[in-house]
């Protein structure tokens, strides 16, 4: 038989000498982790104030951007959002409410003018579906009675898929404990 390449087996007091270099080194790599979370603390609290004011002036210009696409409705009507510089703003209908003044009516005009349909519209307790019937055009929902509530425009102001919010976000998160240190 030839000599075996593995290595006799370990004494303990050759695992407890591999158990303390480990232990060892896992002091100085916490003690390196602790140093550079100290200096992201020192940078960001030099520049957390200009941080800040970046944000409240991009809150206040998303604000005048909101009012002036509600002063201006005429603008959206077709299309209903622009982009521009990676920014999607204008206006986006609201689903709105649907209103029904006499429901007992309303099925009975269901069925007799959209029999194929009133099965799928109405439930099986006798009540209108007012999910499926969000769907009907609205001339088919004025021969029922139904009239649409509410549907009003909302402004629609979206950025680009970014990191920069889950950048500030983390940089905002990681820094709030060190302020209440």
């Amino acid at each position: 038989m030839t000599a075996s390449t593995v290595p006799p087996p370990a004494s303990m007091d050759d695992i407890v000498a591999l158990a303390r270099t480990f232990a060892a080194a896992r002091v100085t790599t916490e003690a390196l982790a602790d140093e550079i979370k100290a200096h992201q603390r020192k940078a960001l609290a030099g520049r957390l104030r200009a941080l800040r004011n970046r944000i409240a002036e991009q809150a206040a210009s998303e604000e005048a951007l909101r009012t002036s696409i509600l002063a201006r409705p005429d603008l959206f009507f077709s299309p209903r959002t622009i982009t521009v510089d990676g920014i999607r703003f204008g206006l986006r209908k609201q689903p709105g409410t649907i209103s029904v003044a006499d429901e007992g009516q309303t099925i009975r005009r269901l069925r007799a003018r959209f029999p194929d349909r009133a099965e799928a519209l109405i439930r099986v307790k006798e009540t209108l579906d007012r999910s499926a019937l969000r769907k009907l055009p609205a001339g088919e929902l004025a021969q029922l009675g139904i009239t649409i509530e509410k549907a009003t425009d909302d402004v629609v102001i979206a950025a680009a898929s970014s990191d920069l919010d889950r950048v500030v976000a983390a940089l905002l998160d990681d820094h709030a404990p060190a302020e209440a240190a």
